[in-house]
């Protein structure tokens, strides 16, 4: 850890000791590092006898609501007065959806996106950690040691990594990783949570979406598009990050881009496990990770197809 993330840390840890509310909030679309972070740096802030009001501006998908404390995440805006509001795994405020129009004077951004704008009054961003989760749960430890805390933690740490899998996972992952697991985390409770436990109903919606993705043999590029009438389902509820891993399975795709329509735009997530799909998403408008990422388009007749053929371009695969 660099010297300036040191400092930081220290004077987030004066804050939390000197001050008495805290929102605590993250990114629109949550995946499970974002909630993971929520509940865990929430629950340390409770356990310090401090107020903390965990909040994410979007639904929760059904299958995060297993991790105890997800269910206390609200996501309207009670007008409550806070001193703090602790903004986690958000590049900039526009992700974090309206609750940006009520953030105090006090913002604190903790983050390991390579591309976060440091919007903060106090930027903990570290892009060489795994997950934002990471980077709490270094902070909090210095403050609190609790089963619960290290175990929402570690669920949105392996969240992040794939179970470890990902480029991300570093020698200081699986340090935090063994911290949290002295904490008391079950590790194979968490993960088998995490990873092996989707409904039937929801696998069946996988599948249909399976049988139509469409794959180019020479970019090694799948692609495939989740309509709005899936995307809106009780039981989908815009659930894809274990979709993706799904898809990246396949030994003939080194690349996806699965496209899923809103209401008023899409939105396509990018995963590979050899391509820079951060710097691709940035050319597009977007942003993320070297092997994660996401960009929003404008509903349109061709937009798919010209954005399809833009990224096989980007990744080699067409001159």
């Amino acid at each position: 850890m660099k010297a300036e993330d040191l400092v930081s840390i220290s004077k987030i840890v004066e804050i939390i000791k000197e001050k008495r509310s805290f929102l605590v909030t993250s990114h629109i679309y949550p995946d499970g590092d974002a909630i993971g972070s929520v509940v865990g740096l929430s629950k340390a802030i409770t356990l310090l006898g401090k107020k903390s009001y965990p909040y994410i501006s979007d639904r929760i998908p059904e299958q995060f609501l297993k991790l105890p404390g997800a269910t206390e995440i609200k996501n309207r805006w009670e007008g409550t007065e806070i001193d703090v509001a602790f903004v986690l795994d958000a590049s900039n405020l526009e992700r974090i959806g309206d609750v940006y129009k009520v953030l105090p004077s006090i913002v604190i951004n903790i983050d390991h996106h390579p591309d976060n704008t440091y919007f903060g009054n106090i930027n903990l961003v570290i892009p060489t950690s795994s997950s934002t989760s990471e980077v709490v749960f270094n902070l909090v430890n210095n403050l609190v040691t609790d089963r619960e805390v290290a175990t929402a933690l570690y669920y949105g740490l392996i969240s992040d990594t794939g179970g470890f899998m990902y480029n991300n996972t570093t020698n200081e992952t699986f340090e935090a990783a063994a911290k949290m697991i002295e904490a008391g985390v079950s590790a194979g409770e968490v993960a088998m949570e995490l990873f092996y436990s989707i409904p039937y109903e929801l696998m069946c919606i996988y599948i249909d979406i399976l049988k139509n993705i469409k794959i180019d043999k020479v970019s090694r590029l799948a692609w495939g598009l989740i309509p709005l009438e899936i995307m809106e389902d009780k039981i989908f509820q815009n659930n894809t990050s274990t979709l993706l891993d799904m898809i990246l399975r396949i030994s003939e795709v080194d690349t996806i881009v699965l496209i899923k329509e809103h209401k008023d735009k899409f939105r396509a997530s990018l995963r590979s496990k050899n391509a820079d799909v951060g710097s691709i998403a940035r050319l597009l408008g977007g942003g993320g990770h070297r092997g994660a990422a996401a960009f929003d388009l404008p509903k349109s007749d061709d937009i798919i197809i010209e954005t399809i053929e833009k990224i096989k371009n980007l990744l080699g695969g067409r001159t």
